[in-house]
Formats: structure tokens, C-alpha cells, sequence
């Protein structure tokens, strides 16, 4: 469909090339390596794979993102400390022309309190939608979108 169908309404970001297969597995390379360490909870390990320096946004936070070494270990010995045992489901991973978007789900039983929500020793399943920002090959962010309603729904 032409634009003139539709008002001359253009869906941003459409213009610009994908990646070529190299650069495809550079990227994802770099988000094999970030995943296994995050799974791992070899934190120094993720944060290796931002070489421009780790940034975190969390989308249901509501908050700055987590900016620099110091915010992001705080960030994960929450997690370890209310999950220790969370894992990861990878379903898929579609490459756009600056990022990985990967669609997973989160597992993990809650052992401590957790953003509000009362330690009940129950397990959440989450869905998440996770996007790698690229400049090149370069990871300069990663991006984490899930409904909190739901894991709140899980864990109370």
C-alpha cells in the first residue's frame, strides 16, 4: 500500500537498511554472550558486553535507567537476593535495523520482597520483551518491557 492510502501516514524507522548477515552475527554474538552471563549471574560478564559503558531501562520501573556499573550490580543483587533461582525462555530474536529484539519469559521463585511485593514463596512466569540497542556492533542499552500487573498477579 502506498502512503497516499493511508494519508501520508509512514511508520517511522522503515527506511532504514537491516543489517547485512555479518553484522547480524556480530550482534547476536554479543547477546549470547550478555544472556549466558545475566543467566549465569556473572554480572562483571554482562557488564563486559556494554564496552561503552552498561545502561538498563526498565520500562515497568517507572524510573531513570540504571546507568554504570554501580546501578547495574544493584540491580541484579536485588534480583539474585528476591529470585535466586530465575531463569530464562527464549522464544525468538528479529533483528531491526539498530537492535535485537528478543521475546522471552522469565521464571523464578520469590525468596524476599521485590519491588512492593510481599515475599510469598511464589513462582512467576513473565513474559518480557527485550530490545539490544546497537551503534554497529557496538551494545549500548538494553531495553526490558513486561507487565509488573502480572507478576504482581503471580506473586501475591
Amino acid at each position: 500500500m502506498s502512503n497516499d492510502q493511508h494519508g501520508g501516514f509512514e511508520l517511522p524507522g522503515t527506511s532504514r537498511p537491516l543489517p547485512d548477515e555479518d553484522l547480524r552475527k556480530k550482534r547476536e554474538a554479543v547477546v549470547i554472550e550478555h544472556t549466558i552471563a545475566e543467566v549465569a549471574w556473572d554480572i562483571d560478564g554482562v557488564l563486559a558486553t556494554f564496552p561503552r559503558g552498561g545502561v538498563y531501562k526498565i520500562i515497568p520501573f517507572e524510573e531513570a535507567p540504571l546507568v554504570g556499573e554501580e546501578a547495574i550490580k544493584g540491580y541484579f543483587a536485588d534480583m539474585r537476593t528476591s529470585f535466586p533461582d530465575l531463569d530464562h525462555d527464549v522464544f525468538s530474536v528479529s533483528h531491526t535495523a539498530d537492535a535485537i529484539v528478543m521475546e522471552a519469559q522469565i521464571n523464578g521463585t520469590q525468596v524476599a520482597d521485590w519491588r512492593g511485593i510481599p515475599n510469598k514463596g511464589k513462582r512467576m512466569s513473565l513474559p518480557v520483551a527485550v530490545f539490544f540497542h546497537f551503534d554497529g556492533d557496538v551494545l549500548l542499552d538494553e531495553t526490558i518491557y513486561y507487565d509488573h500487573a502480572t507478576a504482581i498477579r503471580q506473586l501475591t
